[in-house]
């Protein structure tokens, strides 16, 4: 698992310096195993010959013991019993690098008469001269492994730099670049492939962010037309007498035609990129729109039993548009209404943060990430907008929410300007 999460860089280094180590030792450990055996082949047929001659002169009484070369010694009859017991035990044949002490010998044991004769070459120097040659391998291998990861990282950087100038020029694309294609940069490499894929995945969200702008739009306008004919109305309505529960009801249509308005704005003001400005005269007075909120919502409050206890310290405002903080509010203190039934809603208000809490159904601690989800409900037939669009605003105006539940005890949100 943790070798998914290593670079790229990393696994092409690695598999290089295997590759590399894997082929070196392979190589080495062949010569060093054809060096063995033909050691043993050409020193064992040399002390096998010279054996049979010192043999037949022994037979003809030709043999001096001066007719050895230099390391040589042979060994017959009594001259048998002087020799160590590490080579007077080996079986008939050649045996190659035999060590007796600090020496080493290739031992050719034979008869002459029916008893052990022994041919001895002292190869100590010849050993030791291996020796030397090994330690040279060693060192060697140690020299190409350095030389390989030497070479494997400037070969890594070559191989990456493309991939790279890929990512950095990817980095630099802003969110409002549209119609931006840059597989003509990267004609003739390995990336253009990506850049080219790449160009066609801009293709398909330029049409789609095209589609989106032109609906947003359309339904803006559409929306706004019947919401000011409706506010016209509203005007007409209100310039005759009427009733104190008319008149009620009419400022409560106006209200709720300025917030479908706020409303329209704030959604296309989140869903744009762009720093697309909201009308705002001055900074939002968070009491007046609490009240306002319970005010709207009077009647299901009272019809659900529900007793409010409000908590402001002094008159806070908050230097954000007015409807994005009203559609803030409103889902909170929508959503502990629903969740509650005959209990207790504490709204606590001060200049730093705001935070309603109810004494409703409460949410398991497992389902308590999931309610800002936009398909999460806890309501049956809801849709998880509401909770969704207040962390979307939350996230814009780099506000802190947090949410602490316990089923049957209640819920409690913050907002944290």
């Amino acid at each position: 698992m943790a070798m998914k999460t290593r670079s790229l860089r990393f696994r092409v280094l690695l598999a290089l310096v295997l590759i590399v180590s894997v082929t070196s030792f392979l190589f080495a450990g062949g010569v060093l195993v054809i060096k063995a055996r033909l050691e043993a082949v050409i020193f064992g047929e040399m002390a096998a010959h010279e054996f049979a001659e010192l043999t037949r002169q022994l037979d003809v009484g030709d043999y001096m013991e001066s007719h050895l070369f230099t390391g040589w010694k042979f060994y017959y009859g009594d001259a048998v019993s002087t020799l160590p017991e590490a080579i007077t035990r080996l079986s008939a044949g050649s045996h190659h690098s035999v060590w007796v002490g600090d020496d080493i010998y290739q031992i050719e044991v034979g008869e002459w008469q029916g008893r052990p004769a022994y041919l001895t070459y002292d190869v100590t120097d010849w050993e030791q001269q291996e020796h030397y040659v090994l330690s040279m391998l060693l060192y060697g291998l140690g020299i190409v492994m350095v030389v390989a990861l030497i070479m494997g990282i400037t070969a890594i950087r070559a191989i990456l730099a493309p991939v790279r100038g890929l990512s950095q020029r990817l980095t630099e694309i802003q969110p409002g670049e549209r119609s931006l294609r840059i597989a003509d940069d990267y004609q003739g490499t390995e990336i253009g492939q990506i850049a080219a894929a790449f160009d066609k995945y801009m293709e398909r969200l330029d049409r789609f962010v095209e589609r989106e702008r032109s609906f947003t739009a359309a339904a803006s306008h559409e929306l706004r037309t019947p919401l000011s004919v409706m506010l016209g109305a509203v005007d007409v309505l209100a310039s005759n007498p009427q009733s104190a529960a008319s008149q009620r009801a009419i400022e409560r249509i106006r209200r709720a035609c300025s917030e479908m308005l706020a409303f329209i704005e704030a959604t296309l003001y989140l869903s744009r990129e762009e720093a697309m400005q909201i009308d705002q005269s001055a900074p939002a007075q968070m009491s007046a729109i609490v009240e306002r909120l319970l005010e709207d919502n009077a009647d299901l409050i009272q019809s659900r039993g529900i007793r409010v206890e409000k908590h402001f310290q002094g008159s806070p405002v908050v230097s954000a548009p007015t409807s994005l903080l009203q559609i803030t509010v409103s889902n909170l203190l929508r959503n502990a209404i629903e969740h509650t039934a005959g209990g207790t809603i504490r709204v606590d208000l001060n200049a730093e943060r705001i935070c309603i809490a109810d004494s409703g159904e409460g949410i398991a601690a497992d389902k308590l990430q999931q309610v800002f989800e936009r398909s999460y409900s806890t309501k049956q037939g809801g849709t998880g907008l509401g909770l969704n669009l207040v962390r979307r605003i939350c996230d814009r105006f780099q506000w802190e929410i947090t949410i602490d539940s316990e089923l049957g005890v209640g819920t409690t949100v913050c907002v944290i300007f």
